[in-house]
């Protein structure tokens, strides 16, 4: 999907992997990459995680705040089982 062309700019890529240590517990080490783009009323965030997962779409909504919003979705998908 291109977002370009749907009057989006993109605003960052962050690619995140692991492991990761949270109280001593190792979590899966999977590798999420996350496309942000503006957008009218906020960003619409793109998370990819490889492996022949389809993409999963998000919307932030400029009321909320962004770096608690992409924190709630890194955490569901890092511990998520697909």
């Amino acid at each position: 999907m291109n977002m370009a062309g749907a009057g989006m700019s993109q605003v960052a890529q962050i690619d995140i992997g692991g492991p990761y240590i949270v109280d001593t517990k190792k979590l899966p080490n999977k590798k999420i990459s996350l496309d942000i783009h503006a957008a009218n009323g906020g960003y619409v965030v793109r998370v990819n995680q490889g492996h022949g997962n389809e993409d999963e779409m998000y919307v932030i909504t400029d009321d909320s705040d962004i770096g608690q919003e992409l924190g709630k979705i890194v955490t569901h998908h890092t511990l998520s089982k697909s």
